[in-house]
Formats: structure tokens, C-alpha cells, sequence
């Protein structure tokens, strides 16, 4: 499989709309026959000879023959648009010519009608425009208008950018990939994100080997403090009492508190913290101070599955390690050492 980039800005009044009935389109009407790809298709002294004998050798044939004989059943095409991109899979290894292209009820972007006579396309107008376009392929849409800002990389916005018609760009498959599944996950290739995933190793693997249990309340407790709550860490061994919280954040100004439970460790948390946590919310709720009150569960590590269902039904928010380590990225690091 082959990577490539083809424009079709050429009559783009009609080649846009091929192109949304699947049909990829180049120019080179002249030539366009079921003969000239018969006798020409992947014969190059065949192809070079047509057009010597009309003395139109130029450097702009390679396009026509990139497009007829190098490009195959399989391959993907990038089409370059306004601002943006799309990606097609060619699914007929041949090219085919205005003979056999199908044009029912086509109408221009004016809404003029597209007429066919002598393997010619023709706008139905009073000068009988000629649409310069003569041959096709056959191509099925993967991935259409995406964004070049958001999910093409800088070498893939350059190459985008030749003025040939069409190009091989095999050698850019990395980053169409990349972008193909930045696309898909809605996760735009930009600067702040790629700094985010990037630090946020590093500020959970900190915490993983330089906390300890005590050390990460109090981070949880510096987090809330930024945030502008009024937080606490209630007594270890206070008796009586009914679940457990290590952290209660206070937001004064919304009249709400949450209740945190903090576990330090590497591997999964089991859902003993959802009971711990949702019991001690219950008890605090049956005294209705006036306050919504909320229940978290913040890991270092990650939650067990019977962890995350049993936190549903509880109405319980799970924060696993990388979330928390996007979480302090959000507010910033200034003053991270009154924490400790």
C-alpha cells in the first residue's frame, strides 16, 4: 500500500462532486479514451510515445502517469482541501476514461448541467464549456474534512502545500497515521496537548516514587486549596465515626463539599473505598447543613473494575493517577512546596 497526494482543484466545480460519488478525477481530456489506458496502462515507451507524437512532452505528464499507472487498488489518497484534508482508498486497481464514466443528473456548482458527447464533458451552457477532466478512479472515502491545523503535523502541512498535482508521500505514512487516529479520538495534534501527555508521565511517575501516604493528602489538600476551597484533613483516629475521608474541600461560594478518600499506592483500588467513602458522605448528608455534597475517590494508581461499576451506582467520582496528574497540570505548580 501506497500513500498519496492528488488536487483536485482542476475544474473543481465538477471534480468536488465526483469526488462525493467516489470518483477521484484528473484533467488530460485529449487523451482520454478506453484505448490510449488499454495500450498505455503501466506501459511507460507506450505512454511517452502518445505524447511525442503530439509534442506535448512536459514535466506535467508524470502527474497523468502517477495517476493511471503507479497508483493502485488498495492505495490511499490525501486530497487537500480548504483548510483541510481528506483521505480516500482507491478500490479498482485500473483508471478508467470519460467512456465509461457514469454522470447521472450531474450539475455543476451552479447548478449547470454536465452533458457527455464524444468523450468529452461538457457544461450546458450557451458556450458549451469544455470541463477538462478525462480520466478516473474509482475510490472509497476513509476519513473526509479534516482540519490541517488541528491534526496534520508539521511535515504533512508542508508537503501539503507542493503545487504538483500529485505526489507519492509514502515516506509521510507515520504522520498521516497519527493523524488518522488524532482524528479519530478527537484529540487534535496541538502544543499545549502534546506538553500535557508529556509532563503528566513525569508528574505522576514523581508522585508514584517520591510520595508517600501522609505526603499525598497533602498534595490532594494543596490541589483543593488552589482551586480556592477551604480544606481539612480530618483525625485518623477519631471514634465513632461512620466511613472514612482523608480530605474535605469546602467551596464556600457554591455551597459545596467534597469528600475525598486518597489512595497511595501502584496497581488497582478496590471498591472497599467506594463503601468507605459513600458511608461517610451519607452520615455527613443526614445532618443537611445546606451544602451539595460530593464523593471522590483520587488514586495514584488505577481502579479495578468491580471498582468502577460499584462508583457508579454510589454516585461516587473516581480520579485515577493520570487524570490527577492532568488535574494539577490545569492549576499549575507555583507554591507547590507550602504543600509539604
Amino acid at each position: 500500500m501506497r500513500y498519496w497526494l492528488h488536487r483536485i482543484s482542476h475544474h473543481y466545480e465538477v471534480s468536488y462532486l465526483l469526488l462525493e460519488r467516489g470518483i477521484l478525477s484528473i484533467g488530460w481530456s485529449d487523451f482520454s479514451s478506453e484505448e490510449f489506458i488499454n495500450k498505455c496502462f503501466k506501459k511507460w515507451d507506450n505512454f511517452e510515445k502518445a505524447f511525442k507524437e503530439k509534442g506535448w512532452l512536459q514535466k506535467s505528464i508524470y502527474s497523468l502517469w502517477r495517476f493511471l499507472s503507479e497508483m493502485g487498488k488498495g492505495d490511499i489518497v490525501l486530497v487537500p482541501g480548504y483548510k483541510t484534508f481528506s483521505l480516500f482508498e482507491i478500490i479498482e486497481d485500473r483508471p478508467f476514461s470519460v467512456e465509461k464514466l457514469e454522470i447521472n443528473n450531474l450539475t455543476d456548482l451552479d447548478g449547470k448541467k454536465i452533458i457527455k458527447e464524444n468523450n468529452l464533458l461538457y457544461r450546458e451552457d450557451n458556450n458549451r464549456t469544455i470541463i477538462d477532466l478525462g480520466f478516473f478512479r474509482k475510490v472509497n472515502p476513509l476519513f473526509t474534512d479534516i482540519s490541517r491545523n488541528e491534526y496534520a503535523d508539521r511535515v504533512l502541512t508542508s508537503r501539503m502545500k507542493i503545487r504538483l498535482t500529485n505526489a507519492d508521500i509514502t515516506d509521510l505514512a507515520k504522520s498521516i497515521e497519527n493523524a488518522i487516529e488524532a482524528f479519530k479520538s478527537k484529540k487534535p495534534i496541538n502544543l499545549h496537548s502534546l506538553i500535557v501527555e508529556e509532563t503528566k508521565k513525569n508528574v505522576l511517575k514523581l508522585i508514584n516514587e517520591k510520595l508517600n501516604s501522609d505526603k499525598f493528602e497533602k498534595l490532594i489538600k494543596w490541589y483543593f486549596e488552589k482551586l480556592g476551597a477551604q480544606v481539612e484533613i480530618p483525625p485518623k483516629n477519631k471514634r465513632d465515626k461512620e466511613g472514612d475521608a482523608d480530605i474535605i474541600a469546602t467551596f464556600e461560594a457554591i455551597r459545596t463539599i467534597i469528600y475525598v478518600q486518597a489512595k497511595y499506592h501502584v496497581g488497582e483500588t478496590s471498591e472497599w473505598a467506594i463503601e468507605q467513602i459513600n458511608s461517610y458522605k451519607t452520615s455527613k448528608e443526614a445532618m443537611d447543613e445546606g451544602y451539595a455534597k460530593i464523593a471522590w475517590v483520587i488514586s495514584s494508581g488505577d481502579f479495578s473494575e468491580e471498582c468502577r461499576n460499584k462508583a457508579k451506582s454510589a454516585n461516587v467520582i473516581l480520579i485515577n493517577g493520570d487524570e490527577f496528574a492532568n488535574m494539577l497540570i490545569d492549576v499549575g505548580f507555583s507554591k507547590l512546596d507550602d504543600a509539604f
